[in-house]
């Protein structure tokens, strides 16, 4: 490396320095790697920042140096801009932080991945009133998407193994966003990916629900509805995948009845 080079990379990492120097990271290569200034456990924070988010837990991005492009670090949404790790980073670095945030060379940021964290979050942990009340930290479409993951996948303890919500909780929150019910409820489910299973080597044969092509409202009503109506059940580790008898209603397509696996004919839900 030249002179001239060797003194624009230190001048590219100045920002990374102080930031080490004032204990926000070890070194630059976990600087680089976590790509985030993270809230530290011991940090006292009161509500909403308190809250499981991984959005209010790593409020700060940080692009590394690259070429001729220096560090930089920014929010990852303009509000954050109240965080109080945020106001205590830029005083111990004497710095306003990027309110819009920043990207690197390539022009790419996580910043929108970190909106949909803040929904998924809240919602696996139960606290779907608190993302409510902190909507404006991301986007309808991040809600609604976090209904649907809610609703078809559970948390690991629970012994019920019936979704992180239940389609009470689900209808509450979409209530809350106003959107609008579907008036067609099969043909809802019947626009999603035909059932198919899935196995892999000597596991049990699990038929996941595909609902690729559906907006992120229709999504999550696909899921409310696929419960409450019999398309979909859980399974004993409590993901949600199409019933038996979704199956052959989903097979019979527009008709009236349909045929049971059991050879029975049942009327459409």
């Amino acid at each position: 490396m030249s002179a001239a080079a060797a003194i624009r990379t230190a001048q590219a990492n100045q920002l990374g320095d102080q930031i080490i120097a004032a204990g926000f990271a070890p070194n630059g290569f976990v600087l680089d790697i976590n790509g985030a200034l993270d809230v530290p456990r011991d940090f006292p924070l009161s509500a909403p920042w308190n809250l499981p988010s991984r959005l209010f837990q790593f409020p700060i991005e940080v692009i590394r140096a690259e070429q001729d492009e220096p560090r930089k670090i920014g929010l990852r949404h303009p509000l954050l801009a109240a965080h109080p790790f945020v106001q205590h980073v830029e005083r111990a670095l004497g710095i306003e932080i990027a309110r819009d945030g920043v990207t690197n060379r390539h022009g790419y940021s996580n910043r929108v991945h970190s909106l949909w964290h803040h929904a998924v979050d809240l919602i696996s942990a139960g606290k779907w009133r608190e993302l409510l009340e902190t909507q404006e930290f991301t986007e309808p479409r991040n809600i609604f998407k976090a209904v649907a993951y809610g609703l078809r996948h559970s948390h690991h303890e629970d012994k019920k193994a019936s979704g992180h919500i239940n389609t009470a909780e689900a209808r509450q929150i979409m209530r809350a966003m106003d959107a609008t019910e579907p008036t067609d409820r099969a043909a809802l489910i019947l626009s999603l990916s035909a059932p198919s299973p899935c196995k892999q080597d000597r596991s049990a044969e699990y038929w996941a629900i595909n609902a690729h092509g559906l907006c992120a409202e229709d999504e999550a009503w696909a899921f409310i509805v696929g419960i409450e109506d019999g398309w979909f059940s859980y399974d004993r580790a409590g993901f949600l995948q199409w019933s038996t008898k979704g199956r052959d209603r989903y097979a019979a397509g527009d008709s009236d009845s349909f045929t049971e696996a059991s050879g029975q004919t049942a009327f459409a839900f």
